[in-house]
């Protein structure tokens, strides 16, 4: 509560404070005879006040589509503009104004904004494009867990089955199945082959004929074993060429 309490303060009533003892402390010491300069300067003063505590406020309202690093780096050009603005603004009113016409002053002005507000957008998009991929390459790696995992699972329950089937495949090991193939070439995919977008679909799909494979070959009588262990033999051929194809095209 005391927390909520001091960031209502800080985020509300500092602001308002700070920007009625501006335009208080400019009224006081108003020149006789007012001109736009002193009109320009007030506006231009709270303008930056308005700047610096609505970066303030924005740190307390991050967005999911911006870094935190962003915060920083926004906060760094905040500043750089108020405190080259702000010396403009003194340069300006106390020397130039001398000899330059108000023309001069305005154009600074609004070349400071311009550049601080291309500088800040860039900087914005970059960031947004730079976080997104990385939340992709994130989900990409997620999801390629799962099917890392899957046909871990799924492995080592055909294994079980082929101990007790007494089932034999030719394999480099005879503490392998045909299976241990697949699950090898699914383990060394990295994340990136979802830029395919069939990818998830076609793995999905292969999986699930592997399960059905499996469920098949428990539910056979002994003289179908063969039989099942070929199919099993194929499936995996077939499934080893399309994971190359997957590759092939992400590459392209």
């Amino acid at each position: 509560m005391l927390n909520k309490k001091i960031n209502k303060i800080a985020n509300i009533v500092l602001p308002i404070v700070v920007t009625v003892i501006t335009i208080t402390l400019f009224w006081m010491f108003k020149p006789e005879k007012t001109t736009s300069l002193f009109y320009i300067n007030l506006f231009y003063i709270v303008f930056l006040g308005a700047i610096f505590f609505g970066y303030l406020n924005i740190l307390h309202l991050k967005t999911k589509e911006l870094s935190t690093p962003f915060y920083a780096i926004f906060g760094v050009y905040a500043m750089y503009y108020i405190i080259i603005g702000f010396g403009w603004v003194l340069l300006y009113s106390l020397l130039v104004s001398h000899f330059a016409p108000m023309k001069v002053y305005i154009t600074g002005l609004l070349i400071l904004t311009l550049l601080w507000l291309i500088v800040s957008v860039l900087t914005a998009q970059t960031d947004s494009n730079h976080k997104q991929t990385v939340k992709k390459l994130k989900e990409q790696g997620e999801s390629l867990n799962f099917y890392t995992q899957k046909i871990t699972l799924l492995t080592s329950r055909y294994a079980k089955l082929c101990n007790e089937k007494n089932l034999k495949y030719e394999t480099d090991s005879n503490n392998l199945t045909v299976l241990d193939r697949l699950m090898g070439k699914i383990s060394f995919l990295t994340p990136n082959i979802f830029s395919n977008e069939t990818a998830a679909v076609q793995l999905s799909s292969m999986l699930n004929k592997c399960e059905d494979i499996i469920d098949e070959t428990e539910l056979v009588s002994e003289e179908k074993l063969t039989e099942m262990q070929k199919k099993m033999q194929r499936f995996v051929d077939n499934a080893i060429a399309e994971i190359d194809m997957l590759k092939n095209l992400t590459k392209g």
